[in-house]
């Protein structure tokens, strides 16, 4: 998944929010998965979304409900002045891992924003659910699938990120709170936390990842 990530936020420097293919992971009952997007352009923006749909309608529902409201928020944005070197504002959504098991359903989105200026900002969504009742897998649920505590997580990836980021390195980034480690996605046999841009580290290294086996 590192890969996969490094590989659209590098496209998505280079080319300035250029239009990039959507990549998907493979995921256990992949015929249910439907992708749909939400295509947009005016004089003020241009947006191109795209987002996984898993079969299950309550789940369904809730992951069209987080693209619309980032585009909607995206809207509202001034638009950019006549001479700008960006007439318009860009907008992609594209979506990564998409996992369907049953004990829990998982998407990571991409949402990438480019008003001008070095280079796009760019978010990751992990969106994780228990499939049986629709509801949002939480930090806590999530420690239990690899039996580990919030404390214990945090110091292996402050290990980590110490030996792979060395003085590029912010340490608040991985404290242990619920803001720090409110982003992660599940597969089959992991849990991976995934940290923003800025959020260990500088830009130029990309969003961080950490993962943890399953016990459960």
């Amino acid at each position: 998944m590192s890969r996969i990530l490094a590989y659209v936020f590098a496209a998505i420097v280079v080319l300035g929010g250029a239009y990039l293919l959507l990549t998907k992971s493979p995921a256990q009952n992949a015929d249910s998965i439907t992708a749909q997007s939400i295509v947009e352009q005016t004089a003020a923006y241009t947006i191109d979304a795209k987002y996984p749909q898993v079969g299950n309608p309550a789940i369904d529902a809730d992951i069209e409900a987080t693209v619309r409201a980032a585009v909607e928020e995206f809207k509202t944005y001034p638009q950019n002045p006549p001479d700008s070197a960006v007439p318009q504002n860009e907008f992609i959504g594209l979506y990564d891992e998409v996992y369907t098991g049953a004990d829990v359903v998982s998407v990571e989105l991409i949402f990438s924003e480019y008003t001008g200026g070095a280079h796009p900002n760019a978010a990751i969504v992990g969106l994780n659910y228990n499939p049986a009742t629709g509801a949002k897998v939480t930090l806590d649920e999530a420690l239990s699938m690899i039996g580990l505590s919030l404390s214990q997580v945090a110091a292996k990836a402050q290990a980590q990120f110490e030996t792979d980021l060395a003085d590029a390195y912010f340490p608040e980034g991985a404290e242990p709170t619920l803001e720090n480690y409110g982003t992660f996605v599940v597969s089959a046999d992991a849990v991976t936390f995934i940290f923003q841009n800025y959020q260990v580290a500088p830009y130029a290294a990309g969003p961080q990842e950490v993962s943890f086996s399953r016990v459960r």
